[in-house]
């Protein structure tokens, strides 16, 4: 009966559907006369609100507003440690195989003033973007394997920035992230490390100026050293998952899945040949400049 439910209710085409209306608002909100601060606001926040107020009787579920422990405070952190060798590697190779001249534009859209750059690239999406992604569309898939759930919100994370160099790294971000709410029941954990990650770079030009330069060849005989430091990184991010569903009494293992619905519906699969199509004529237009 449960699993006759789940599927009518038809939770993955639900959020699916609202990812492609939130995805082609997004794109048109570039085109629209607005200040490039507040495009998250208008493309983001604006879609989020409705949904929220539309769905106000599972909000609570929605979004997992639980407080974290002390333990989980202290751990996130360090598990955004161990990721940073995996989002250096990725950048690194990205530049290496397709240039830096996407990743330069989008370095220079910070701003000078340190509040301001913080609010509008730090703050804002650890809250807006999260509420959206590990808040509705995670919430859509609750009835699925949580693997199969955070690949698939990784890969719909990554798409939301439309373009390829972002997509490269926050796709395994919005994996990670995602695993890090399982593991907490709070949507408290992923806006924590969303802040954190987005902050850091920030900080870092205040000490050291941007250089975004594609590594020459000579980098290339450390690819090998550097994968290896990837690899155990990786192993330490998945015990420290692990720990971290541990210290809040969630097996992750033991969450039972029972809905069989689709996940490449139709609105997921033009949402994915939207963000190809966006990426081809963006990276198109960059070589033309």
């Amino acid at each position: 009966m449960e699993n006759k439910v789940t599927l009518k209710n038809r939770s993955i085409y639900k959020v699916n559907l609202f990812y492609l209306i939130t995805l082609i608002w997004a794109i048109i909100t570039q085109f629209l006369p607005i200040d490039d601060k507040l495009y998250q606001y208008v493309a983001l926040l604006i879609p989020v609100s409705i949904y929220l107020i539309l769905n106000k009787k599972d909000i609570k579920r929605i979004l997992k507003l639980n407080p974290l422990n002390k333990q989980s405070l202290l751990l996130i952190p360090i598990i955004w440690i161990f990721m940073l060798p995996l989002s250096l590697f990725i950048i690194t190779v990205y530049n290496y195989l397709f240039g830096d001249a996407l990743a330069n534009i989008i370095f220079e859209e910070n701003t000078n003033n340190l509040i301001s750059t913080f609010i509008f690239t730090a703050f804002t999406p650890a809250i807006i973007e999260e509420v959206f992604m590990r808040g509705i569309i995670l919430d859509g898939y609750r009835y699925k394997n949580i693997f199969t759930a955070s690949i698939i919100n990784g890969l719909m994370f990554g798409m939301l920035h439309l373009n390829t160099f972002q997509f490269s790294h926050t796709f395994v971000a919005g994996i990670v992230a995602s695993f890090l709410v399982y593991s907490t029941n709070s949507i408290y954990s992923s806006m924590l490390i969303h802040l954190i990650n987005n902050s850091f770079p920030i900080l870092m030009d205040l000490i050291i100026p941007i250089q975004s330069t594609a590594p020459d060849t000579k980098e290339e005989l450390n690819l090998l050293f550097f994968g290896t430091i990837v690899i155990l990184s990786l192993i330490v991010v998945c015990s420290l998952i692990y720990k971290l569903a541990s210290i809040n009494n969630i097996k992750l293992k033991n969450k039972k899945r029972f809905s069989k619905e689709k996940i490449f519906n139709k609105p997921l699969k033009i949402s994915i040949l939207i963000f190809i199509c966006f990426s081809l004529i963006l990276s198109f237009m960059i070589k033309q400049t």
